[in-house]
C-alpha cells in the first residue's frame, strides 16, 4: 500500500495528523483522573450523553461518506437535517463534549483544558473544510447563513 503524499496534503491530511496528536494528548491526560463527587460525575456523564446524541447522530447520517479529511468524500451529499440543522459540524461537537464530559467526570482539569483546546483547533479546521464544501456544494453558503453555529450550539 502506497500513500500519495501530494494528495494527502491537498485533502488536508496534516489536519488529521494534528487532530490525532491532540486526541493522544487528551487520552494520556486521562491517566490523572481522580474520583469526582456526585455533582461532577452527573454533569460529566450528562455531557457524554449529549456528545453521543449529537455526535452519534451526525456519524449515523454520514455513515460511509465520513472522512477525517477536510475535503468532502467522493459521493458526499450536503446534510442539512437532524443535528446538522442545529450545528454545521455535529461530530466535532460530539468529540469536544465527550472529552470534556469525561474530564469533568474524572475531575481532571488538564484533560478538560486539552478537550477545550479542540474548540479552536476544530474551528480552524472548519475554515478549510467549509471553503471546500462551498466549492463542492454551491448551496453551502445559504446553509451557513441558516445554521449559524459551527461546533457548539448557542456558543460557536
Amino acid at each position: 500500500m502506497s500513500i500519495n503524499f501530494e494528495r494527502f496534503v491537498q485533502r488536508g491530511g496534516w489536519w488529521v495528523v494534528a487532530q490525532f496528536a491532540l486526541f493522544v494528548l487528551i487520552l494520556v491526560a486521562f491517566t490523572g483522573n481522580r474520583t469526582a463527587g456526585p455533582v461532577l460525575t452527573f454533569v460529566g456523564w450528562a455531557l457524554v450523553g449529549l456528545a453521543v446524541v449529537i455526535g452519534g447522530s451526525g456519524l449515523w447520517m454520514l455513515r460511509n461518506k465520513l472522512t477525517p479529511m477536510p475535503a468532502p468524500a467522493a459521493g458526499a451529499i450536503l446534510l442539512q437535517g437532524g443535528p446538522y440543522a442545529i450545528v454545521r459540524h455535529p461530530i466535532y461537537s460530539g468529540v469536544v463534549l465527550g472529552f470534556l464530559g469525561l474530564a469533568v467526570r474524572g475531575a481532571n482539569p488538564v484533560a478538560g483544558l486539552l478537550a477545550l483546546s479542540l474548540v479552536p483547533f476544530f474551528y480552524a479546521k472548519t475554515l478549510q473544510e467549509e471553503r471546500l464544501l462551498t466549492v463542492r456544494f454551491p448551496e453551502y453558503a445559504a446553509y451557513q447563513r441558516q445554521v449559524r453555529y459551527r461546533i457548539l450550539p448557542w456558543l460557536l
